[in-house]
């Protein structure tokens, strides 16, 4: 299944991975990333069993995922993954999407951060063994993976309680689930008649069950109406939980 630099998988579109257009949706996409990187780290001896035993894990931090054309129900695709490099405390991971033409139309990258499970905080990436090799060169997305800013134009806000079924291993809020409450929260209209480009997500505290969560939909300065701003706050304590950039077409 794995090659040591490159995880590759295939798997077909299934009704439950599609949307209301009968594409692959957004949350399926980031959970097919998910698991194929997961998959691909124990492979090569660093998924999260094997971390966890050392007291570290792997977390999050940032994800982009850029769409040309989406898969359809009764798709069948190949999905691949590499490391591009470490530094610091992060590890940037790229993913690819090939169709049955051998395109890609749908390609992401993702930033993780190495934390130490009982004091939460992050531990140098160079400290751990990894003998996979580094794939500097090769992006699938040739940009970095920036900062997103805070909703400065609010357009409408709306609440939601974190819930037994948003929750993963951890007990805390699913990175997925995290897409699926930010696209719930866009007027209908805009999801049936428009289509997503892109969407950026900063991932930057953790939620749990039972939390009230505040999301704001609005833009930033001088960005009209292709771009939304999203942000969601815990409502307790105003912690930002994440925030998240669409762009459309």
């Amino acid at each position: 299944m794995f090659k040591q630099a490159i995880g590759t998988e295939k798997l077909r579109i299934a009704s439950y991975h599609t949307d209301i257009h009968g594409k692959a949706s957004l949350p399926a996409l980031a959970g097919m990333f998910q698991e194929i990187a997961g998959n691909h780290a124990r492979e090569n001896g660093f998924g999260y069993e094997q971390m966890l035993k050392t007291g570290k894990i792997w977390v999050l931090t940032r994800l982009k995922i850029k769409m040309n054309k989406l898969p359809a129900w009764g798709d069948t695709i190949e999905l691949n993954t590499w490391i591009v490099n470490r530094e610091k405390f992060f590890s940037r991971r790229d993913f690819e999407l090939f169709n049955q033409n051998k395109e890609i139309p749908v390609a992401a990258s993702s930033g993780w951060m190495l934390i130490d499970v009982k004091t939460k905080r992050p531990q140098h990436v160079d400290n751990l063994k990894m003998e996979i090799p580094m794939l500097p060169d090769k992006l699938a997305i040739n940009e970095a993976l920036n900062k997103i800013n805070a909703v400065e134009i609010v357009e409408s806000s709306s609440n939601y309680q974190v819930k037994y079924s948003d929750l993963d291993v951890n007990y805390h809020v699913n990175n997925t689930q995290y897409i699926k409450i930010f696209l719930d929260a866009i007027p209908f209209e805009r999801m049936k008649t428009k289509k997503i480009k892109s969407m950026e997500i900063n991932y930057l505290s953790e939620s749990s069950i039972g939390d009230e969560l505040e999301i704001l939909t609005g833009t930033g300065k001088n960005q009209g109406d292709k771009i939304i701003i999203q942000e969601m706050q815990r409502l307790h304590d105003r912690k930002i939980i994440c925030r998240a950039k669409t762009e459309w077409f």
